[in-house]
């Protein structure tokens, strides 16, 4: 499979890429920890000294809300950005913790789809969009909604590569399939196809025999793509949102807050890998 990463290890020798990342959090069902995976590990990054933009490609504008937005604040966003024309530099905001910025979403997505209208030229806007701002940081996460629709699709042709959290579920297997198969699909339609940084295992709980199994599962379908750290259930993990703060800030204890401090490292070490694969393959080609 052309998505192969070399399996980490849980003790990582970090470095660092040379050029801003930009990576999709994408999933074809909502509740599988999308977002709190794009928020924390932003928000870990960005303690570790990494310079990070979130934008929130969300109509429901989850991630945004996670970091302490309420909706009368949301505007301007990132419907100004990819419907309207406004500059990212107009629309990005300082967030928290220091080193984090922010382009929120909002309901006025909802309008994306039918606007974009699925159109090639519709489709690369999100792209164009973010090309000034890219050299300013060191990563730029999009936090995508769920499906595999105009926006979603928008963010992967926008991006140098993607991530896919998934839950230990039965009925994952068939969704993740699907999806690495409709992003493969972008390479013929634009020429584009972001490499796979792997999958994220997410709301974890090794009491149900059904998880354990299908973590096996996955697993042994997807060896070295899946991430070795794992993100199993956590109070405050799940407490965090409702109180505006990443889980680092809210508790930066708990096991939910070392999950993401681990994955932090181990996105790195991917993202390190895939560029320099990537750099390899242009050296040869």
């Amino acid at each position: 499979m052309r998505h192969g990463l070399p399996a980490p290890s849980l003790s990582f020798s970090i470095g660092y890429v040379s050029k801003t990342v930009i990576t999709s959090l994408i999933s074809r069902k909502g509740g599988v920890g999308k977002t709190t995976t794009a928020v924390n590990l932003a928000a870990a990054l960005a303690s570790r000294g990494h310079s990070v933009l979130l934008v929130d490609l969300d109509s429901q504008a989850s991630a945004s809300l996670s970091l302490g937005l309420t909706r009368s604040e949301l505007a301007p966003s990132t419907a100004d950005l990819i419907l309207r024309g406004v500059p990212a530099t107009s629309v990005i905001r300082p967030a928290h913790p220091p080193g984090l910025s922010l382009i929120t979403g909002s309901v006025d997505l909802l309008a994306a789809d039918v606007e974009l209208g699925g159109t090639n030229k519709g489709i690369l806007r999100l792209r164009q969009a973010l090309e000034p701002v890219r050299g300013l940081y060191d990563h730029i996460l999009l936090d995508c909604p769920p499906a595999l629709s105009v926006v979603p699709t928008s963010a992967l042709v926008a991006s140098d590569a993607f991530i896919v959290p998934v839950v230990p579920q039965f009925l994952a297997l068939e969704g993740v399939e699907n999806l690495l198969h409709g992003a493969d699909r972008l390479k013929e339609r634009f020429g584009i196809a972001p490499s796979l940084l792997g999958l994220v295992l997410t709301l974890v709980d090794y009491r149900s025999k059904n998880t354990r199994e299908t973590v096996s599962m996955l697993r042994e379908r997807y060896g070295e793509l899946v991430f070795a750290v794992e993100v199993r259930v956590n109070v405050q993990l799940a407490e965090a949102p409702s109180q505006g703060q990443p889980v680092q800030s809210y508790a930066p204890t708990s096991t939910g807050a070392e999950a993401y401090r681990l994955l932090a490292e181990e996105f790195l070490l991917r993202a390190e890998r895939s560029e320099r694969r990537l750099a390899d393959a242009a050296v040869g080609a």
